[in-house]
């Protein structure tokens, strides 16, 4: 089969081939086609730009375009460091194939076929100013006076009109939006054959998945993310994660590209310059520096409790414990609130051995989870629960149905001692931070047998306890889940509600006994 667009230097950059025979597009030269047509729309994205797009670039537009050609639904990720031209290679790979698929649509009508009315882009941000710096880019790429040459030229033959928030190649059909990602905007109704984020790592998860992706289902469209590390997860940190594991299968594609300040200072010297003096300013192993430009994800400071921590704290060896009558225990009980559950957590103390600082080793026993129950019954079915422990005490939220809760059950459990917990924020910071010194600690431990984290109840709480957010407010440390829904921490409330009485109270008289464990 004879090469497309091979007539002339002028032809190979801008211009649209004879069209040939539909079969030219199927069959088993389909790779060599579309390597072709990529290579040929990256010309044009060239001559947009006025020069080629960088070596680290080149990976990230080759397979966007790949994507759209062959839909494959893919989920890309791009994370780079801060002013590398992330920005640039998504604009300059936006207008090249809003210009070049509707034509070469015609000539491989199997391969291109749904873009013979255009290429429908939307540009997404957390914010509506965001999302302006990516869509000023591409306005700036196909209103310039390299852009408006070719357009202008014969066998292109296009118009460009900019109405807003809207850029629309008039004649070819191709169409790029500026909307907002934002929770409370309304962004239903579009749909698009590529979907970008960018500043992902900070977009709200709920209206990627409910509003923005569900707008390609019609067109196997691609969505690519683009954004650098922060404290926390996000969609785009899980998405990176998945895409590397992806990648290590026999015959996956890379979906995942990393640009550090190193790779683009081979590119590019001045960019080396600048950012080695921000080392020296800022120091190699500061916050700023590694979020900015080493694309390192700080979640230790963001996170109650990353991946890494709590499989260290698991024990392979432990199952979730039944019962347990052979030393006393403590519990921490987090009554529902509107959609949450109950979450009651009993741990075993190791009460004969404090370390130093007169902290104990607690091992997570069991969990109890109550979900859509009347309060009459969950108060029998935590008894019931709990008279499989020796229950030396309990604690639980105070104030509104914590007030209730505590008082039903000092009734029906008279023999353990009940605490209430005060729930303002300097209470709760002492609860928090008791419990991120026993963790950085070791001395809090969970069972992570293989038959333990095949239920629903372990499950829940690893979710939960690598959900949770950790923040500063002045002197205060806030714990909660992130603002989105199905993210919970009762799991995480109740722990630190148990793990805080040993804080708090003294140590019960107890007999010698080896440690089980």
């Amino acid at each position: 089969m004879g090469t497309p667009l091979d007539a002339t230097e002028r032809e190979l950059t801008l211009g649209v081939p004879e069209e040939e025979p539909e079969t030219a597009d199927t069959g088993a030269s389909d790779q060599v086609v579309i390597e072709d047509i990529i290579d040929k729309i990256i010309l044009v994205i060239d001559e947009l730009s006025g020069h080629p797009l960088r070596p680290y670039q080149l990976p990230l537009a080759r397979r966007i375009l790949e994507s759209l050609i062959i839909e494959d639904s893919a989920k890309i990720t791009a994370l780079w460091s801060r002013q590398s031209g992330k920005s640039e290679t998504v604009a300059d790979t936006v207008a090249g194939a809003a210009i070049m698929l509707p034509r070469l649509a015609k000539v491989f009508p199997t391969l291109l076929g749904k873009f013979r009315e255009g290429l429908w882009v939307g540009v997404f941000a957390p914010t509506d100013e965001m999302s302006e710096t990516l869509f000023s880019r591409i306005v700036g790429r196909l209103t310039s006076e390299r852009a408006q040459d070719i357009l202008a030229d014969p066998e292109i033959d296009e118009k460009l009109v900019a109405r807003g928030k809207v850029l629309h190649l008039k004649r070819c059909g191709s169409l790029i939006r500026k909307q907002t990602a934002h929770p409370k905007a309304m962004i239903e109704g579009q749909t698009y054959h590529l979907v970008v984020i960018d500043e992902a790592q900070a977009a709200d998860d709920k209206v990627l998945n409910k509003s923005i992706t569900p707008m390609m289902a019609s067109t196997a469209g691609t969505l690519c993310l683009t954004g650098t590390p922060t404290y926390t997860k996000s969609g785009f940190y899980e998405q990176i994660q998945k895409n590397k594991r992806e990648s290590t299968r026999k015959g996956r594609k890379s979906d995942h590209f990393q640009v550090d300040w190193k790779e683009v200072s081979k590119s590019v010297p001045r960019y080396k310059k600048f950012v080695q003096s921000e080392m020296d300013r800022l120091g190699e192993d500061s916050d700023e520096f590694k979020l900015s430009y080493r694309l390192i994800w700080l979640l230790d400071k963001g996170m109650l409790c990353t991946s890494d921590r709590f499989d260290s704290l698991g024990d392979v060896s432990m199952r979730a414990v039944q019962e347990w009558h052979r030393s006393p225990v403590v519990v921490g009980i987090d009554p529902a609130r509107k959609t949450d559950s109950t979450i009651v957590t009993v741990c075993w103390v190791n009460w004969d051995y404090p370390d130093e600082y007169g902290n104990y080793e607690h091992r997570v026993l069991n969990w109890l989870d109550l979900q859509g129950l009347d309060w009459e019954t969950q108060y029998y079915r935590i008894v019931e629960f709990l008279s499989h422990y020796n229950v030396f005490a309990i604690g639980i939220d105070a104030g509104g149905l914590g007030d209730v809760v505590a008082s039903r059950l000092r009734v029906l459990m008279p023999y353990a001692q009940m605490l209430d917990l005060k729930s303002d924020r300097t209470n709760q910071t002492k609860r928090w931070a008791h419990m991120m010194d026993l963790m950085s600690k070791g001395l809090v431990i969970w069972p992570a047998h293989a038959k333990t984290r095949s239920t629903k109840t372990w499950r829940r709480f690893r979710q939960q306890m690598e959900d949770a957010e950790l923040t500063y407010q002045g002197p205060h440390i806030i714990v909660a889940a992130p603002e989105v829904d199905a993210a919970h921490d009762d799991y995480v409330d109740s722990l630190a509600n148990a793990l805080f009485l040993t804080a708090e109270m003294t140590m019960p008289e107890a007999e010698m006994q080896n440690s089980p464990w």
